[in-house]
């Protein structure tokens, strides 16, 4: 595995302590399986509850988890979102993945080949047509997800960001 020098993608590091990279920082990793993956150094504008919830990031590089108020019109459209690489406390700096094969939190049932959208539960998408929502372009999953809980779904990051209202 090769990629940029000192990137650990779940390591995080505590408010208290100087940032290892700077926000915005793009690094990369060369996995053998998995391909080419990108992540973005993030600073949390908020606690970010597991790894695989998809955060939007404003242009200061402060990241929460997204959801209807964080990626609505005036709020978050147009801006950059990632997942999460681990559980984060707020003020705290990490990585969220941009790019390459990952995994990301959705809701119950949400079907492959499909939009994938925010949704009311911070931190995770779904495929919900319901008006008001937002598109996540960018984002698609590599498998569905069933049953009655939220789960993390492997999923495909192109440069995801905040679309268009539906």
């Amino acid at each position: 595995m090769q990629g940029t020098i000192g990137l650990s993608p779940t390591k995080v590091t505590a408010s208290t302590d100087v940032p290892e990279f700077r926000v915005g920082t793009v690094g990369q990793i060369d996995d053998e399986d998995d391909g080419t993956k990108l992540f973005l150094y993030v600073h949390a504008a908020e606690a970010i509850t597991a790894a695989g919830y998809l955060c939007v990031v404003d242009s200061a590089g402060e990241a929460e988890m997204v959801d209807t108020t964080s990626s609505a019109p005036g709020a978050g459209a147009g801006m950059r979102c990632g997942a999460a690489m681990a559980a984060i406390a707020d003020n705290e700096y990490f990585w969220i993945q941009i790019y390459g094969k990952g995994s990301v939190r959705t809701l119950a049932s949400a079907a492959l080949g499909t939009a994938l959208t925010s949704s009311a539960t911070p931190g995770a998408v779904d495929d919900a047509t319901t008006a008001g929502l937002e598109v996540i372009n960018g984002l698609s999953l590599g498998t569905a997800t069933g049953g009655a809980a939220a789960t993390n779904a492997d999923a495909y990051f192109n440069f995801p960001h905040v679309g268009r209202t539906l």
